[in-house]
């Protein structure tokens, strides 16, 4: 049973910063992806929000995508990074509701076209920025609780 402790304890002080490096190298390569050709992006654009089927939008989340992987890379503003990117992953996810052509094809739920497919990793990478502001906060709230247990320990 020790190696089971050894394995869970490992797990506990890995998990968060692997979660944000591996995040962090999923955001970058989906941006860089945008800047060789932002025409797959715009072309769901076109059929879901065609407000925004433009390249300057596209490359826009590029830079934002890319920002939020440094900040992530970093260890910096973790919560509010993971706030931003539920909102993106979550406006993602909408085309499957606004546009069904786009993410089932010729075919009905529950079979996917391959754009459905690309789109679906939105839901664990959604999932995962949610546990990004969760394990942060944490982390935080304790070290907020530290700070007053430390002070009120000098006072007295």
């Amino acid at each position: 049973m020790k190696i089971f402790d050894f394995l869970f304890h490992l797990s506990q002080r890995i998990g968060e910063p692997l979660l944000r490096f591996t995040m962090g190298l999923v955001l970058l390569w989906i941006a860089g992806l945008k800047f060789v050709d932002p025409a797959p992006v715009r072309g769901m654009l076109e059929a879901s929000l065609p407000l925004f089927a433009f390249n300057g939008f596209v490359y826009t989340l590029g830079v934002l995508e890319i920002v939020a992987a440094l900040l992530l890379f970093a260890g910096l503003w973790v919560r509010y990074v993971g706030l931003a990117l539920l909102l993106l992953f979550g406006g993602t996810l909408t085309i499957f509701l606004v546009a069904p052509a786009i993410t089932y094809g010729p075919h009905n739920f529950p079979i996917l076209s391959l754009a459905g497919q690309f789109l679906l990793k939105d839901t664990v990478l959604a999932a995962a920025a949610i546990n990004l502001v969760a394990m942060d906060s944490a982390r935080a709230r304790a070290r907020s609780e530290h700070m007053m247990n430390t002070r009120t320990a000098v006072q007295t």
